[in-house]
């Protein structure tokens, strides 16, 4: 028995022994995972269009750890945290996911992007691509980088498209323009000088500035109001939860307002949501992302991964397509940034920065065009698309088509916050 004992213990010593040439150690085997972190408001007030983004995020790594092994040879996992559109819960949240030395991350919640900008740009320890495109995040120009226009320049752009297609002889005076937003950070970010001062030298009038909530209980009230003021337009920064009553109140009414909304109100769900969907028709937006039936690359995975996960309505529309387009954007500048300096261990923040800025314009796999710089953080192009009725292989169906080619947005950024943050 003491035989067999000691010849189990020979052999159970040199199986240890060999195993400890063959795998990696612990350290070594964490090495080979790459984190990106994920910080945004997924139950607060704006929590129904963040959240399918995360749910975006988690189906585009599982695609990419499957079908490329990952980002670079490695694994790739998430670390989340929900702010709840609270700057207590952000900034905690923030201090944490730090700790984990993630070199990208993705964020949303302007809010709280606002407030945290002066973190990101003194702890310099993460690069962000954000969907907060507003005054004091992705500018002045640092560690943000937006994935859509800055607002003021969407705006800006819009304005130049509803200037040159009004008929000043017919109507015998300016296009006016309600702006129609949440009293929020998001809501307020297309509310500069900048802005206002734009419109008003392109020949548009702003006559009234309404706020609004985030859930629309009473739609008739703010439209009268907008109508009274004599808009022709009714713009701003609101989105699919609440959108819609105010198409829907428009089409019964019969009141004849137009609308318009940002890249993130160019969305399937605006019309899903509008009763009858014909109250959609006639909604305008303007955005660098693609639409959901083009058939580039990205969009048709997306669309076969829907199919197969059978994912809900909510999870089809703008939010979700973003977190597949932000993770091609850590995958490629990962990977960029990992060629040029070697080793995994000199992927840092300020690499990741580095390889962001020079990319110049870029195609995110069929998703959006972005353009990136030294000191551009919004992407300076978009195209004017509106919700209409057309005919797809016989059949009519309702939804955003283009009504422009790209278009050169102007820069609204105040002037002393374009110069680059230094590193």
């Amino acid at each position: 028995m003491k035989k067999k004992a000691l010849w189990s213990i020979l052999a159970l010593s040199l199986l240890a022994l060999a195993l400890a040439f063959v795998l990696p150690s612990g350290n070594e085997a964490a090495k080979e995972k790459f984190g990106v972190a994920f910080l945004g408001d997924l139950t607060g007030p704006l929590g129904f269009w963040n959240a399918p983004r995360l749910v975006g995020i988690q189906d585009a790594i599982e695609y990419m750890n499957k079908t490329y092994g990952g980002i670079g040879g490695r694994e790739v996992y998430l670390e989340w945290a929900d702010t709840k559109s609270k700057i207590d819960i952000a900034t905690s949240a923030y201090e944490r996911l730090k700790e984990k030395k993630f070199p990208v991350w993705h964020t949303c919640g302007t809010g709280e992007q606002q407030i945290l900008k002066a973190r990101y740009e003194a702890d310099r320890s993460q690069a962000i691509y954000t969907c907060s495109t507003s005054p004091n995040v992705i500018y002045p120009p640092g560690y943000c980088f937006g994935t859509a226009p800055y607002y003021p320049d969407l705006w800006g752009g819009f304005v130049d498209w509803v200037v040159e297609n009004w008929d000043m002889k017919k109507e015998g005076r300016k296009p006016r323009l309600a702006i129609l937003t949440y009293e929020s950070g998001y809501g307020k970010a297309c509310i500069t000088d900048e802005f206002f001062k734009y419109a008003k030298d392109k020949g548009a009038e702003i006559v009234e500035t309404i706020y609004v909530p985030f859930v629309t209980v009473d739609a008739v009230t703010p439209l009268m109001k907008a109508k009274k003021a004599g808009a022709d337009w009714c713009i701003g920064q609101m989105i699919y939860q609440s959108v819609p009553p105010y198409l829907n109140a428009n089409h019964k009414m019969n009141l004849g307002m137009k609308f318009a909304v940002n890249t993130f109100g160019v969305d399937d769900v605006m019309i899903t949501n509008s009763n009858p969907p014909e109250a959609a028709i006639g909604l305008t937006g303007i955005s660098n992302w693609s639409q959901t039936w083009e058939d580039t690359e990205g969009m048709k995975i997306i669309r076969k991964t829907w199919e197969e996960k059978n994912r809900r309505p909510e999870d089809r529309g703008a939010s979700y397509i973003l977190g597949w387009m932000n993770t091609w954007q850590t995958k490629k500048v990962i990977e960029e940034t990992l060629k040029r300096v070697g080793s995994w261990d000199k992927v840092t923040s300020d690499e990741v920065r580095k390889t962001s800025e020079s990319w110049g314009q870029v195609d995110v796999n069929g998703l959006g065009q972005l353009t990136y710089s030294k000191d551009k953080r919004g992407t300076p192009k978009a195209r004017v698309l509106q919700v209409k009725k057309v005919n797809v292989g016989g059949k009519d169906v309702i939804r955003w088509e283009y009504v422009t080619d790209w278009r050169e947005l102007p820069f609204l950024v105040k002037e002393e916050w374009r110069a680059p943050l230094p590193y």
